[in-house]
């Protein structure tokens, strides 16, 4: 289903391209009366104008090689997020840094079996005239996202236990949990 921007870039696309055609052909005509030749300037014009198509055709194309090289890695210590096209870039996030966990499946991740997890919260700050969103860590497109969900909660629930409640502390007959925190 596209965007709202996808269908902004495809009336930009439209508009430029009619555009183009009636700026061309008046161009041609005066650059054959020896005036100063407009079509050096068109094209490369054209090029950064059409910036919103340009983004609309290749956005897509670079998020799905980008969704190709994105690594997640649940361990018993923390969460992993690996992932990036030229580098390598690794997020790591222990269990006591997971805040808000939740899973949101959109109509088309729900088409295709798939789901998000959000681990940790969006902040919002505000200066003045500059207001930003820096959103939280999320596991976006990932299969069985409820079931990712059960074993996040009990391993995060199992780490924390393990670090408030040693074993050591706990009755004889504790056999704790099965995170092999030592």
């Amino acid at each position: 289903m596209p965007s709202p921007f996808d269908i902004l870039a495809i009336f930009w696309g439209i508009f430029d391209y009619h555009f183009f055609i009636r700026f061309y052909s008046v161009s041609s005509l005066i650059s054959q009366t020896g005036f100063f030749n407009f079509n050096t300037m068109l094209i490369p014009f054209m090029l950064l104008h059409l910036a919103p198509v340009w983004y609309a055709i290749f956005g897509p194309i670079w998020r799905a090689i980008r969704y190709r090289t994105i690594e997640y890695v649940i361990t018993n210590r923390r969460v992993y997020i690996s992932g990036g096209i030229f580098g390598r870039d690794v997020t790591s996030i222990d269990y006591r840094d997971i805040e808000d966990l939740t899973v949101n499946v959109n109509p088309l991740e729900r088409l295709k079996g798939k789901g998000t997890l959000k681990l940790t919260r969006d902040y919002s700050t505000n200066t003045g005239s500059n207001y930003s969103v820096s959103y939280g860590v999320r596991f976006k497109a990932i299969d069985n996202p409820y079931q990712v969900y059960k074993l996040l909660k009990k391993v995060a629930l199992d780490v924390y236990t393990d670090q408030n409640y040693p074993n050591a502390y706990g009755p004889e007959d504790n056999s704790g949990y099965n995170t092999m925190l030592d």
